[in-house]
C-alpha cells in the first residue's frame, strides 16, 4: 500500500537521520568550539570520541541479541529518547569528565540499536518489490542528519556553544516524537508478518567478502569522521569561513550517498556498484593529504561524505537480497564487524596521533587498508558472479 511504503520510508529515514547523522556527526562538527568553549584537552576529545564507538559497538551487540519481535519497537524508542537526551546532556560545561564519557557512550549504543533494528523493522513489514527504494530513501537519512548537523556551523562564531547543543536536541526530540507515532501504525503489522522461508542463496564466502571491505572501509572512515574538522582547524589552518564551507560539502554528499547508490546499482547490479563506490573512497580518502589546493580538500569532504552513507546503504540491501530472512541476524554481524573495526580504528588513530604521527600519514593508511579491502571484494565477486553466471 503506497501510505504505508512512504511511512515505513520515513521510519527508517528518521531512524538513520537520528541514529547515525544526529548522534554520531554532531559530535564531530560541534568538537572545535566545544572544546574551547569546555577545556578540554585533545586527549579527552579523542577519549570521547572513542568512548561513542565502544557505545555503537555494545549498541550493534546488543540488537543482534534481541530477538526480531513486536519488542523491537520499545527499543528502537528508548534509543531514540536516550540518544536525544545524550545530546542534552552535552549542552552543560563543568560536569566531571566522566559524565560526558557515559554519555558518548549512551549515544553510541542508541545509534547501534537504531542501525540494526530499524532496518529490521522495515524488512518485516515492506514487501520484497518494495525494499530497494524504501531502502533508498531510508539510509538517505544518514546524509540529512549530517546536513542538519551542519546547518548551523556557520553561525557557530554568533551563538553559544551550548545553544548549538540545544538546537541539535531540539532535532532530535521531534525525530523520536515522530518515530514514536510511526512505530504505533507499525506495532499492529508485526504480529501479522511471516517471513519467506526460502532466502536466495545459502550464506557464502561472499558474505564473507563484503564483511572483509565493510570493515576496511570503517577503519578508513575513523580520521574523517573524527578528526577531518580538527585536521582543517589545527592542522590546515583554515579559517571557519572555509572550515564551515568543508563540513557542509560533507553533510551535502552525505545526503546524495544514498541516491547516488541506488542510481548505480540500478544501472550496473549491486556488486559493480560497490566496486565503483569503494574505489572513488580510497581516492576520496588519500587527496586529503593533498593540501596545496583547497579544491582537493573540498572534494575529499564531499566524496568521503558521500561514500560511507553509499556503501553503507548499499551493503544493507546486498545483503538483505541475498539472504532474505538471515537479514537481520547477518546485518547485525557485517554492523557488528564495522563497529569492532571502527573502534580498533579510533584507539589507533588516536594512538598514532599521540605518537606525533601526521594526519597526512594517519589518512595514507586509512586509504591502503580501504585499497586491500575493495581489491580482496574485486576477486571474490569475480568468482562469485562465474558461480551464479
Amino acid at each position: 500500500m503506497p501510505s504505508n511504503k512512504i511511512k515505513l520510508s520515513l521510519f527508517l529515514c528518521l531512524s538513520m537521520c537520528l541514529g547515525i547523522g544526529i548522534l554520531r556527526f554532531s559530535y564531530t562538527a560541534l568538537l572545535p568550539t566545544t572544546r574551547i568553549a569546555y577545556d578540554w584537552s585533545l586527549q579527552f576529545s579523542s577519549i570521547l570520541g572513542s568512548a561513542n564507538l565502544l557505545g555503537y559497538l555494545m549498541g550493534a551487540f546488543w540488537a543482534m541479541k534481541l530477538p526480531q519481535n513486536p519488542n523491537m519497537s520499545k527499543f528502537i524508542l528508548g534509543a531514540a529518547f536516550a540518544g536525544t537526551i545524550s545530546l542534552l546532556s552535552c549542552a552543560f560545561s563543568n560536569f566531571s569528565e566522566s559524565w560526558y564519557i557515559f554519555w558518548r557512550v549512551i549515544s553510541g549504543i542508541s545509534g547501534g540499536l537504531l542501525m540494526i533494528l530499524s532496518p529490521s523493522v522495515v524488512a518485516q513489514c515492506c514487501k520484497p518489490e518494495e525494499r530497494l527504494s524504501i531502502n533508498f530513501i531510508g539510509f538517505s537519512g544518514i546524509g540529512i542528519g549530517v546536513l542538519l548537523a551542519t546547518l548551523f556551523l556557520p553561525y557557530l562564531d554568533r551563538i553559544s556553544t551550548q545553544t548549538a547543543w540545544f538546537i541539535l536536541f531540539g532535532f532530535a526530540l521531534l525525530i523520536s516524537l515522530i518515530l514514536m507515532y510511526l512505530l504505533k501504525i507499525f506495532q499492529s503489522h508485526f504480529s501479522d508478518i511471516h517471513a519467506t522461508n526460502q532466502p536466495l542463496y545459502s550464506i557464502n564466502g561472499m558474505y564473507f567478502s563484503l564483511l572483509i571491505v565493510y570493515a576496511a572501509s570503517a577503519f578508513a572512515y575513523v580520521p574523517h569522521s573524527l578528526f577531518w574538522i580538527d585536521y582543517l582547524k589545527n592542522t590546515l589552518h583554515l579559517n571557519l569561513y572555509h572550515i564551515n564551507l568543508n563540513w557542509i560539502l560533507y553533510g551535502s554528499g552525505s545526503a546524495l550517498g544514498a541516491i547516488s547508490a541506488y542510481v548505480l546499482a540500478r544501472k550496473f547490479g549491486n556488486f559493480i556498484a560497490l566496486k565503483i563506490l569503494y574505489s572513488i573512497y580510497v581516492v576520496a580518502i588519500l587527496i586529503a593529504i593533498l593540501d596545496f589546493n583547497p579544491i582537493l580538500t573540498y572534494t575529499s569532504s564531499f566524496f568521503t561524505g558521500l561514500l560511507n552513507p553509499a556503501v553503507v546503504f548499499l551493503t544493507s540491501y546486498t545483503i538483505m537480497h541475498l539472504y532474505g530472512v538471515a537479514y537481520k541476524k547477518l546485518w547485525s554481524v557485517a554492523t557488528l564487524s564495522f563497529a569492532i573495526t571502527q573502534l580498533i580504528g579510533g584507539l589507533c588513530f588516536s594512538g598514532l596521533q599521540h605518537l606525533g604521527v601526521s594526519y597526512h600519514q594517519q589518512f595514507i593508511l586509512a586509504s591502503v587498508v580501504l585499497a586491500l579491502g575493495t581489491l580482496q571484494f574485486f576477486i571474490y565477486s569475480l568468482r562469485f558472479s562465474n558461480k551464479v553466471s
